[in-house]
């Protein structure tokens, strides 16, 4: 299967290859008659996606007829992003004979290409059908091999089950009949002896000792066992209904993931892409899709404590991409227990909170620093800012120690703005204690313009895990 795989792979390549030169030429065409920035970008990702696929099929490229042909494409690329991108250049720079002359040399270079492309696949495609002759013989004659193994599996194990089956059964059948006529009320039946000493002389030894007293018992066992049958299966449906509430409650408190905070991260990098250099995007870009994936991936089960602090970082670089000297991070993180396991979208909620509550509204000098602290039962992991801090009231309305929340205390929609889960505090501290099954996990301490700590002590060892 392999095989038959591999004889379609290069000319999938090629028509990739194909279409992304096609893709370069639309976008050139669009800009030099619209001179549109859509165009313009449009322009610059597709000639730097196929310059990879151009790089890709050069270091796959040998010296067969074949293989010169992919070389010969991969330098009329070339030359042809070159003559591209010079267009476009004399087309920003107003110069209409240069940009002109570069774009028909442009399109005379695209239709050689496209020529070499079909020729190379027409090529490809010859080889791979006299491949395809050679790997479908080879196919008959497994499928030939799979219907005689199977035939003589079949074959052997129906003779195998009828002997096993004869030596078993003879003595369970003298065995049975004796047990269907105590099962008729009969309970004289004369004693089951047997020869052998083997598992089934045990048995009769068993139910002959069964025989002589399932009289005097026989009223009491089935009293204690339909009382034990109707216990089991309530104490069985409490469990279930347990598991099934708590795993609601678990799901209920997992929030989607917010879009606004998607919408301004993506606007960023695609700030950053029209005036930086790509590798800067890239990196910017990746860091955003291992955010996302982390959140989108992992909410239904545990992850280890390192994993949380690599999602921080990355939270991190996409804050300060954003808003620059705004916000500093600082780690103050003990080697040690980083290992242990703890429900996942923990940490990176209390960041945001720290951020868009804490040192948003600050032009400057706001810090938010993360420390992790050791010991033999637990870690203490503390997130803290220098922000505008909280009342003592918020700080309890927060730990649920308060009912009503105040006025000014942002609710609904409008507290999740910024954040990129819409996670809250509520729903950290109530799936740490489920997850631990205690309720002190969490503590806050926090006073208005003096900044928020909020500290967790992560138990090193957890003896039940449940569906985070």
């Amino acid at each position: 299967m392999s095989q038959m795989d591999s004889l379609f792979i290069s000319n999938i390549s090629l028509n990739e290859l194909q279409d992304a030169v096609t893709d370069v030429q639309q976008y050139l065409e669009s800009y030099l008659d619209t001179e549109h920035s859509d165009s313009f970008r449009g322009f610059i990702g597709s000639k730097n996606k196929l310059q990879q696929l151009s790089e890709i099929i050069t270091e796959e490229a040998d010296y067969s007829s074949n293989g010169l042909l992919q070389r010969d494409i991969a330098n009329m690329i070339n030359n042809y992003l070159d003559i591209a991108y010079n267009a476009v250049q004399a087309k920003r720079a107003r110069d209409i004979n240069r940009y002109t002359a570069y774009y028909n040399d442009a399109n005379r270079v695209f239709g050689y290409i496209d020529m070499y492309i079909n020729k190379l696949n027409n090529e490809l495609l010859k080889e791979n059908t006299q491949r395809y002759h050679v790997v479908a013989s080879r196919i008959d004659i497994v499928q030939l091999i799979n219907i005689a193994i199977i035939l003589g599996v079949i074959l052997f194990n129906l003779v195998f089950i009828v002997l096993i089956t004869y030596k078993t059964t003879k003595p369970i059948i003298t065995l049975s009949q004796a047990a269907d006529e105590i099962s008729r009320g009969n309970f004289n039946v004369p004693q089951v002896e047997f020869d052998t000493e083997d598992e089934i002389s045990v048995m009769a030894s068993a139910f002959n000792k069964m025989a002589s007293s399932i009289r005097e018992h026989i009223d009491t066992i089935e009293e204690r066992a339909l009382l034990q049958n109707k216990l089991k299966e309530q104490e069985l449906q409490n469990l279930i209904m347990k598991t099934h509430l708590k795993e609601a409650e678990l799901q209920a408190l997992q929030s989607q993931i917010n879009p606004h905070f998607i919408f301004n991260t993506l606007n960023t990098g695609a700030q950053i892409a029209m005036m930086e250099g790509a590798d800067k995007t890239c990196y910017f870009i990746e860091n955003v899709a291992n955010l996302f994936r982390y959140n989108l991936k992992k909410l239904d089960r545990a992850v280890s404590l390192s994993e949380e602090i690599n999602n921080i970082r990355t939270y991190i670089y996409i804050l300060k991409t954003r808003f620059t000297d705004r916000v500093e991070f600082i780690e103050d993180i003990e080697d040690g227990n980083l290992d242990i396991q703890m429900p996942c979208m923990i940490l990176q909620p209390i960041v945001e909170n720290a951020f868009i509550h804490g040192i948003s509204n600050m032009e400057s000098g706001g810090v938010i620093t993360l420390s992790v602290r050791n010991s033999k039962t637990y870690a203490e992991i503390t997130v803290s800012d220098n922000g505008k801090g909280m009342n003592r009231n918020k700080v309890d309305q927060l730990l649920g120690k308060a009912g009503e929340a105040s006025p000014d205390e942002p609710s609904g929609i409008e507290a999740k703005k910024g954040h990129t889960t819409g996670i809250g505090m509520g729903n950290v501290i109530s799936r740490l204690n489920i997850f631990y099954g205690r309720d002190n996990i969490v503590s806050i301490e926090s006073s208005p313009d003096k900044g928020t700590s909020v500290c967790l002590k992560i138990p090193v060892s957890v003896k039940e895990h449940v569906n985070v």
